[in-house]
């Protein structure tokens, strides 16, 4: 008897010292994991979400269709409370214990950058499908990191190009961004774009960088104002998007403001009519007009047609990413293998079929080379009871692409 319990208390005590060097949570061999990381907790909750919402569906669709290399496709989603210190432990983690080869996220360009050390330490591919700092496929550059979203570069530019295409007769630019590197970066990009274009006479006549979360934005407009600006540039998301528009209506501007992030329901529902007839821009916008787009909101709706407001539509964030989430499962297929070398290798140069056209990996920098579109607010929209986007204008991807040299990449010639 004596002998049966020292062999029991042997086993318990071998099977919980295995237990100590055992990996937690392995992904069964039929499963390829895709770790999520957004902000799912503080003020930028919503944002995560629905970032969320859009790889979560991409990954449903490729499963229905039959998955990935014969396997399952399984999302693995953490919170980064939208700090890189977190992000980058939430990423290690899931390199480490999901055993995933890739990563993600759409929130903050600094949230990137942090993400791609740990992607190049473990030599594991770190996608962004919404962080749009130029230096991250420039200077910053890693053969790890992919971007499948426009840069501040290409962003800038395709709202420069609708006011100057459409509004050739405005003469007074003003741009105003959040002081900070996007914010810094958008301005740069409006600069570039606005020197190689503007029409005959045309001129910045201001700039203005301004705290974050900043509450009155009165005496900002007032410069605007006293400026003669009819068009104002702006990187602003947010809070500072919504009270920029609120203030500069209640001031009585007569200006056109394009803006980066005006397609956001949560923001034109709460600014309502004081938002008709600026401009937004985009990669992918809901009110695109193309059967490949009717097709994805269908989809979509069987299964959020009666979401919350936020939800109901694949609107900014969650069209760009379930698209980045499809062109990356191509690149895996394509590679007939999750090896990361060869996934990076079939990406590089590779062309996917989105939306709002034809796309492509470009080899040197990693950033999808895109058209972009934009469109003006209107009174009606056939999607919200409040002021939405209407179609969009296409623009070419040559009229918005920064050419390789310019990139402060390396690697691009």
């Amino acid at each position: 008897m004596r002998t049966t319990m020292k062999k029991i208390l042997w086993a318990v005590c071998a099977t919980a010292v295995l237990g100590m060097f055992l990996p937690a949570a392995v992904p069964a061999a039929d499963e390829i994991v895709f770790g999520v990381i957004e902000p799912l907790s503080g003020p930028f909750k919503d944002v995560g979400d629905r970032y969320v919402n859009g790889a979560k569906f991409a990954i449903e669709q490729i499963n229905a269709e039959g998955g990935l290399l014969g396997k399952k496709v399984v999302a693995a989603v953490e919170d980064d409370a939208l700090k890189p210190a977190i992000a980058a432990r939430k990423a290690k983690k899931l390199i480490l214990k999901k055993k995933t080869k890739f990563i993600m996220t759409g929130t903050g360009s600094h949230i990137t950058l942090s993400l791609a050390k740990v992607a190049k330490k473990y030599k594991v591919i770190n996608l962004t499908y919404g962080t749009e700092a130029a230096k991250i496929t420039g200077s910053a550059f890693t053969p790890y990191t992919f971007r499948c979203c426009l840069n501040t570069d290409q962003h800038s530019a395709a709202i420069v190009e609708y006011m100057v295409r459409k509004y050739p007769q405005y003469k007074k630019y003003y741009i105003i961004c959040q002081d900070y590197a996007f914010g810094r970066e958008a301005a740069e990009g409006f600069k570039k774009k606005f020197k190689e274009i503007a029409p005959k006479g045309a001129r910045i006549v201001g700039e203005i960088f301004h705290p974050i979360a900043t509450k009155d934005f009165a005496p900002y407009v007032s410069a605007i104002m006293a400026s003669g600006a009819e068009v104002v540039l702006s990187g602003n998301w947010g809070t500072d998007l919504r009270l920029l528009i609120k203030h500069g209506a209640s001031l009585g501007w007569k200006v056109r403001l394009g803006n980066y992030f005006l397609n956001d329901p949560l923001v034109l529902q709460e600014v309502g009519k004081d938002s008709i007839g600026h401009v937004a821009a985009d990669a992918y916008m809901i009110t695109i007009d193309t059967p490949e787009n009717k097709a994805f909101l269908a989809k979509w709706a069987t299964k959020y047609k009666d979401a919350p407001l936020a939800y109901r539509y694949p609107t900014l964030s969650t069209g760009r990413a379930y698209y980045a989430v499809r062109f990356m499962a191509e690149a895996i297929r394509k590679a007939g293998t999750t090896d990361v070398q060869k996934v990076i290798k079939a990406w590089e140069g590779m062309e996917f079929q989105a939306a709002w056209g034809k796309v492509r990996m470009r080899a040197c920098d990693h950033q999808m080379i895109t058209p972009g579109v934009a469109s003006e607010v209107l009174p009606t929209s056939e999607y919200f009871d409040f002021p939405y986007v209407g179609k969009p204008m296409i623009i070419p991807a040559e009229a918005i692409t920064t050419p390789p040299a310019e990139t402060g990449n390396p690697r691009c010639k």
